[in-house]
């Protein structure tokens, strides 16, 4: 699908569900009618969004303040969603690309089309991948130019967010409160309570046989570690100074 037919079917899509999602609906509107992001960049020249690249420092004042990175709204700890894909969701080297955003939201963004509220579809980056698996193609990290087959939506218990010269990079708990896997705008299906746990033990062995545990990295044992568990940036005062400040380091 070129860039043309995915606008034609996002305003499509939008005007079709928008009004069911009212905090979206009270967004502000580009001139096709398309909510924008809280989190865009704008264009310096024109003053006009850019839906496919986020602003980092945008996004460190918004989840440093308690809020949702696409509507801007308060984000309730009991309702904070990640969404990506299924290989960066449950496998602890995956460092996820879009920031934490409210459940009506992702509901919103997967709807009508995941380019609206999550632009950035990488899946492992070469490092990663490498370090996982030193003989897996590099055609299958890095940059992916198509939408996945499959998305994942993650609620998590808390996270915590860095700044990296490519954007801002989210590390989840992963004892995660509620799965969703998406494909085609629909969910397919949900996995809660103790269901959780085991999809989340798969995703622990997968690391574990491409890479011994005992030689992860400390961020990626912190992820399933419970290490993270009510880690929320806004709850930790001189958080926001120090992101801001590192995020201008990289700009």
């Amino acid at each position: 699908m070129n860039r043309t037919e995915v606008s034609r079917t996002t305003k499509e899509s939008s005007e079709q569900w928008i009004e069911k999602f009212p905090k979206v609906a009270a967004m502000q509107r580009d001139p096709r009618g398309l909510p924008i992001p809280a989190n865009v960049s704008y264009e310096s020249r024109t003053g006009k969004p850019i839906f496919a690249i986020t602003d980092p420092i945008k996004e460190i004042e918004l989840f440093c303040s308690q809020k949702c990175a696409v509507t801007g709204t308060f984000l309730d700890t009991e309702d904070v969603w990640f969404v990506t894909t299924p290989d960066l969701a449950f496998v602890p080297f995956g460092l996820l690309m879009e920031a934490p955003m409210c459940g009506e939201a992702k509901d919103f963004t997967l709807r009508v089309c995941p380019y609206f509220g999550i632009p950035n579809y990488n899946r492992l980056s070469d490092k990663q991948a490498m370090a996982m698996a030193p003989k897996l193609d590099a055609k299958s990290s890095g940059k992916i130019l198509q939408t996945p087959a499959e998305f994942a939506a993650v609620r998590v218990s808390g996270f915590r967010g860095e700044p990296t010269a490519g954007g801002m990079r989210y590390l989840p708990s992963r004892h995660y409160k509620k799965i969703e896997f998406w494909k085609g705008r629909n969910c397919l299906r949900v996995i809660d309570s103790e269901h959780v746990m085991a999809e989340i033990t798969k995703g622990i062995q997968k690391a574990s046989e491409m890479f011994p545990r005992s030689k992860w990295p400390a961020w990626a044992e912190m992820s399933v570690d419970g290490h993270l568990n009510g880690h929320w940036p806004w709850a930790q005062p001189e958080m926001k100074d120090f992101l801001l400040q590192e995020a201008r380091k990289l700009a």
